[in-house]
């Protein structure tokens, strides 16, 4: 299997070494194929696809994804555009007070993923969707939270008390399900357990929080104190919620998730670790190098990276073994048939995760100014480069898939990419990475 094979106007691009205007025209080649196109619904917010089909559900917005966009345009500078999106998450947070707030005082049933505050949605009208979902992602609001206490330390978003309430009213959410040993549907929305990287998502966003809650705007402001405490929040009670999702996260990584009563819920390798080292660097320094070297020698394909091996989303003959329906449907907890039909070996293979890879490898390389990392670092890039589709007579070319599938169980070696194309979280990813692999050739070239 040798994997997608390069766009033609892409393979310049994946020489051994690449050169300032070699990545000058990269990004000019992936901004005409609109890589770098990030359209947003009229609140600020995005749909989970660009020029998404309504048939797939990939219209709707998830808050986890959208997230990842807007931190991806402020890599860009687009700052308007940052603000806009940050807003609208805060709006989206007031919307579902009454569910924060039901859940914090013990009214909600928490196993019941819809009286949860709802982390997919319609974007464009910020109202819930009529859809049964598995709502309980608990990594959703960390994601949120640590984007929104960032914008409001950098001033993005203006320093005042209705923002610092809403961050509030989620951290105390986040405690009051106890989230560093809460099980949630995670990254993937599946079985709920305790997942490694649910918790480390959330106690980026506590941390964040608790940074800026010391920030001397909050401690010199009354207004702003007395939000928090109108929450029920304080620097004190933050460093708690902080000290415990630190102490479960360690005790979990480098897994997934270990110790559950079914032991078939025991994951080791998932590829949603990664995102615990970039963007939201909370995973302790010793496991980054484990977290990193269990997806790429266990999860890493010809075509992309498996989120987890066993993984049956768009396994092989996914679209004739589910209906529209079925295939758009939140399977949460319900996945046994969807797991039976798997063929080992057939899982898909995502584009979300080599860039995130370039990235780290990136970042590792101007600690060490090691040629080893900077190499990973293009490796990873030019699989992201080779993940971006070829034109065909459905399609047309230039677009990042979400994942490369199986049509034809009988023939494992031949893939396409799914529906879900071209995903703005991959997209998200991508950008990201160039950028990052145009600050090691800048090093490499002094």
């Amino acid at each position: 299997m040798t994997g997608p094979e390069v766009h033609p106007e892409l393979e310049r691009f994946t020489a051994p070494r690449l050169s300032l205007d070699d990545v000058d025209a990269l990004e000019e080649t992936l901004r005409r194929f609109g890589v770098y196109d990030f359209p947003a619904l009229p609140t600020g917010l995005f749909s989970a696809v660009r020029e998404p089909d309504p048939v797939t559900g990939y219209q709707h917005t998830w808050l986890r994804d959208s997230v990842h966009i807007t931190n991806a345009l402020w890599e860009l500078d687009e700052i308007d555009a940052v603000r806009a999106a940050t807003n609208a998450i805060f709006r989206w947070i007031d919307v579902q007070r009454d569910r924060f707030e039901s859940a914090i005082a013990g009214r909600s049933d928490l196993r019941d993923p819809m009286q949860r505050p709802h982390i997919r949605f319609d974007g464009r009208t910020l109202t819930a969707v009529d859809q049964w979902w598995p709502h309980a992602q608990n990594d959703a609001w960390g994601y949120a939270l640590w984007l929104g206490a960032r914008a409001m330390l950098s001033g993005i978003l203006t320093f005042d008390a209705r923002h610092l309430g809403a961050l509030a009213l989620v951290a105390r959410y986040l405690g009051a399900i106890e989230y560093w040993h809460d099980e949630d549907s995670g990254h993937w929305e599946e079985y709920r357990r305790v997942n490694a990287s649910s918790v480390g998502a959330a106690l980026a966003g506590v941390r964040g929080l608790a940074g800026l809650s010391r920030s001397p705007r909050v401690t010199k402001e009354p207004a702003l104190e007395a939000a928090l405490k109108a929450e029920g929040m304080s620097v004190t009670s933050l460093d708690v919620l902080v000290t415990k999702g630190r102490q479960a996260l360690e005790a979990l990584l480098p897994n997934e998730s270990m110790g559950n009563a079914d032991p078939s819920l025991d994951r080791t390798a998932d590829a949603a670790l990664l995102f615990l080292i970039h963007p939201l660097f909370v995973a302790p320094p010793p496991m980054i190098g484990r977290i990193v070297d269990a997806v790429r020698s266990e999860l890493s394909g010809p075509w992309g990276i498996r989120r987890y091996n066993g993984d049956s989303y768009w396994c092989a003959d996914y679209a004739t073994l589910l209906d529209e329906n079925q295939r758009t449907a939140g399977f949460g907890e319900d996945i046994a048939d969807r797991d039976r039909a798997l063929i080992p070996g057939t899982e898909a293979q995502w584009c979300l995760f080599d860039p995130v890879l370039s990235s780290i490898f990136g970042r590792r390389f101007l600690a060490t100014h090691d040629p080893h990392d900077a190499a990973a670092q293009l490796q990873h890039l030019q699989r992201s480069l080779r993940q971006i589709t070829c034109a065909t007579p459905e399609r047309a070319g230039g677009a990042c898939p979400e994942a490369y599938w199986v049509p034809d169980g009988s023939a494992p070696e031949k893939r396409v990419a799914n529906e879900n194309t071209p995903l703005l979280w991959t997209q998200a990813m991508l950008v990201q990475a160039v950028a990052a692999v145009r600050t090691t050739v800048s090093v490499l070239d002094g």
